[in-house]
């Protein structure tokens, strides 16, 4: 009887275990994502197969729409990169929705899509995903036209990364703002950068004339391509967008650093910000690194841990990114550089390549197409989003709402 006993407990404990549901070792544990879904789908395979065959013909990618939309979300497909390793320590970021966030209604002035709750907005207008974070946590985040994993170009936004590259060696004492570019290349001696400080070139301010880099780009020699520059005005005395300014501080970099830049920004930013995915940067024929046009591609998320190194909420660690000296610098701008913005509708500076620093210390960096990033240290706020202009070259106004949204009370620390 024992045995018969002994063996009926076997059996029912083989049939516990063989109904009891399997586990996967590899499954994540973590809860999904609380962001907005809006039903996007990506490209068909005629889009994809249409979109190579328009290139293959010698098409330009800048038709904005959905073709350029497809070259924001697959430049690995087009252009020649590098890759940009992930941290190895992802930053984990707290989800916390907030209806309030999610109904602001936007501006009713706006050229498109005025009056709207946000959530409307991002579905209705030129938006391909939005994401906000207050005091380190995602109050709002959504992907109305592409999906939360895929690397979306940065454009000119990559230009923040190279002059947060030049702070981090000027806070290491390796290089001096104050001093002219000619004094690290001796190059740019008896050019139009002659005497131009460093500092009016991380300004937007550098008075040389607009150059035309299609040389550069190929040169093996691409500083002697930029000493054949003009000088236009005097440095310091007018903001001038220049994507060259740009490209001699990303020089200054692998100078001063002995690495190229893609190793510089992956060994001192992306990695130390905890960035959950890898990312791309474009590189040049001759090797140099396209941080002055359409330059990186990286993920929403990512690009919001970027804008996080800036805030309260970021710079806990003991060794923070972004030191103080860095963002007082940002905030210490060149009173010759004020301009009223037609877009804020207020003054607006332009200092450590970011487009517009605010009377209130908040940053902004604009975008073709409609990226950008906007940070408020002073309310612990980040604001990244991506988005493509229409056919008619219409973009959306998150910038301006972003805006709006700062000045709002919602974020108000406490």
């Amino acid at each position: 009887m024992k045995n018969i006993t002994g063996l009926l407990l076997l059996i029912l404990l083989f049939l516990a275990c063989k109904n009891e549901p399997k586990k996967d070792a590899d499954a994540l544990s973590t809860t999904p994502p609380k962001y907005e879904t809006y039903n996007y789908s990506g490209f068909t395979k005629e889009e994809v197969y249409a979109f190579h065959k328009h290139m293959y013909e010698g098409g330009d990618w800048t038709v904005y729409g959905d073709t350029e939309r497809y070259f924001y979300l697959n430049f690995s497909e087009i252009e020649n990169h590098s890759r940009i390793l992930r941290s190895d320590s992802p930053k984990i970021l707290e989800e916390t929705p907030r209806d309030d966030v999610k109904n602001f209604i936007t501006p009713t002035d706006l050229k498109k899509g005025g009056g709207l709750s946000l959530n409307d907005y991002v579905q209705r207008v030129e938006v391909n995903g939005l994401i906000i974070i207050h005091k380190g946590k995602i109050v709002f985040e959504g992907y109305p036209r592409m999906f939360s994993s895929d690397l979306h170009i940065n454009m000119l936004i990559t230009q923040v990364f190279v002059s947060t590259s030049i702070a981090i060696l000027e806070d290491k004492g390796l290089i001096d703002t104050s001093k002219h570019i000619d004094y690290y290349f001796d190059a740019l001696k008896n050019s139009g950068w002659e005497g131009v400080p460093v500092l009016d070139i991380l300004a937007m301010s550098s008075g040389i004339d607009r150059v035309p880099l299609e040389t550069y780009e190929v040169s093996f020699d691409p500083i002697k391509d930029l000493a054949t520059a003009k000088s236009a005005k005097p440095s310091g005395t007018e903001y001038q967008f220049s994507n060259a300014d740009a490209a001699v501080l990303t020089l200054l970099v692998e100078k001063i650093s002995g690495l190229t830049f893609r190793d510089f920004l992956e060994e001192e930013i992306w990695r130390k910000i905890g960035s959950e995915d890898s990312a791309l940067l474009r590189i040049n024929t001759n090797g140099t690194s396209v941080s002055y046009a359409d330059g990186m591609s990286t993920t929403l998320r990512d690009l919001a841990r970027f804008g996080l190194a800036f805030t309260p909420s970021g710079r806990k660690s003991a060794n923070p990114i972004i030191s103080d000296a860095h963002l007082s610098k940002i905030r210490n701008v060149n009173k010759n550089l004020k301009e009223m913005s037609w877009n804020f509708k207020e003054t607006i500076y332009s200092s450590y390549q970011w487009g517009a620093v605010f009377d209130d210390g908040d940053f902004y960096k604009g975008a073709h197409g409609g990226q950008g990033l906007y940070i408020s240290p002073t309310k612990d706020l980040v604001i990244a989003f991506f988005g493509t202009s229409n056919t008619d070259r219409q973009r959306n106004q998150l910038g301006v709402i972003s805006r709006q949204l700062s000045k709002s009370g919602l974020f108000d620390l406490e």
